[in-house]
């Protein structure tokens, strides 16, 4: 029987005494080609198809950030924070102006202090009146962007409109404040606060009509307590501007008692049975 003998190439160094074939070892295969030619372990996935996997998660991961990126602009224009943010500026500006109008007296001789500020009384009295009033106004605009998720392009623009008869209520004050008694400056006055309190009846109808708006739909029952609180004033008002030129006393009784007969309205819906509803809470 031949014996088979297997050569294999060995480097030889020079120097090295060369060995006879059947002396040489076969070498052992390294821990590299051992892992290199042994099959894949069970539960595992080709290196081809971890690849193809990692690049199907990064390519949605991207997809989702572009749609997320495209979302943002269209979301930061129907935030209503920036609404609120001019609306409050605004309200803040024009309680301040307010009390301009009120100077501290300059006695001539021989006039009286208590002379000089009864003549101040009717400024005073038209400060508080229309601050009272302006403050009434940003309550109820808090509470019913308190209700408004989003806004549109037309709740704006009634907004902004919303603002510019609120401007004017500094120049009524004053105008009421020097001539109280005047039927002009009466129906100036009244037709002020009757315009804000108008476009407050707007805004209400404008977006509760408009559920995709609001954080969640009201009930009629709601949309009718809050629409009669934003009309009953603006009733009232409008009965003071027509009344001016015949009885302005009156008129001027009508916009005084204007903040008791809203916080007398707010007293009484708040203590109702139906405390527990969501319309108790409008104002």
């Amino acid at each position: 029987m031949v014996n088979q003998v297997f050569f294999h190439r060995v480097a030889v160094e020079p120097g090295d005494r060369a060995q006879p074939a059947g002396d040489r070892c076969t070498r052992a295969p390294t821990e590299n080609e051992h892992r290199a030619s042994a099959p894949p372990r069970r539960g595992t996935l080709p290196h081809r198809e971890v690849e193809v996997g990692n690049n199907n998660q990064a390519a949605a991961g991207q997809a989702r950030e572009g749609d997320e990126q495209a979302r943002a602009p269209s979301e930061l224009m129907r935030d209503p924070s920036r609404v609120l943010a001019l609306s409050d500026g605004v309200f803040a500006i024009i309680m301040t102006l307010l009390v301009l109008d009120i100077r501290v007296p300059q006695l001539s001789a021989g006039a009286s202090l208590a002379g000089a500020l009864r003549q101040l009384r009717p400024s005073l009295t038209a400060f508080v009146v229309s601050f009272i009033l302006a403050g009434m106004y940003w309550v109820g605009h808090r509470d019913l962007f308190g209700l408004i998720r989003r806004t549109d392009r037309g709740l704006v623009w009634l907004n902004i409109v919303y603002l510019l008869p609120l401007c004017l209520l500094p120049f009524g004050a004053g105008l009421l404040g020097r001539y109280d008694r005047e039927p002009a400056a009466l129906r100036i006055y009244g037709l002020i606060v009757f315009a804000i309190a108008v476009m407050r009846v707007a805004i209400w109808l404008y977006a509760t009509s408009r559920p995709h708006l609001l954080w969640r739909r009201l009930d009629h029952l709601q949309r009718r307590a809050g629409l009669a609180l934003t009309v009953s004033p603006a009733l009232i008002l409008l009965l003071a501007v027509l009344i001016a030129a015949t009885v302005p006393g009156v008129s001027l009784v009508i916009y005084g008692i204007m903040p008791v007969l809203y916080f007398a309205s707010i007293t009484v819906l708040r203590g109702s049975k139906r405390r527990n509803k969501e319309y108790a809470d409008f104002s």
